[in-house]
């Protein structure tokens, strides 16, 4: 993990100050720690750009008014929700696919509160 100080700066780390200046690029414990911090610094490579404070939560993704059985599953979870009567119709919708995705299949009878369909042999 990478950073770079946009100040100068002496944080107190691993029990002493570290004088840092400005422009100077951090790596490992101490560029995580300064990020940990919310200390002045910008990010450099991925791992810190990915970096996230802990507690902070994605947004979820907002259902679309109408089902879009194509989309991916999180998708079809997201419009279903926790409301039976819109995962028994995302659920008659993905049956009826010629390839129906099992693990969605089962998380909607879940939701639907129907007992599990048969797989179709033909």
């Amino acid at each position: 993990m990478r950073v770079k100080t946009r100040e100068a700066f002496s944080p107190y780390y691993n029990y002493g100050l570290v004088p840092l200046a400005a422009g100077e690029e951090v790596s490992g414990a101490l560029a995580l720690f300064l990020l940990e911090t919310g200390s002045a610094v910008d990010p450099m490579d991925d791992d810190a750009k990915a970096w996230r404070p802990p507690g902070h939560e994605e947004p979820e993704p907002e259902a679309p008014a109408e089902l879009d059985i194509e989309a991916s599953a999180a998708a079809v979870l997201a419009w279903v929700g926790d409301d039976p009567e819109r995962g028994a119709e995302a659920l008659a919708a993905e049956a009826a696919k010629d390839k129906p995705r099992s693990t969605l299949v089962k998380q909607l009878e879940k939701v639907a509160a129907v007992e599990p369909v048969a797989p179709v042999e033909e």
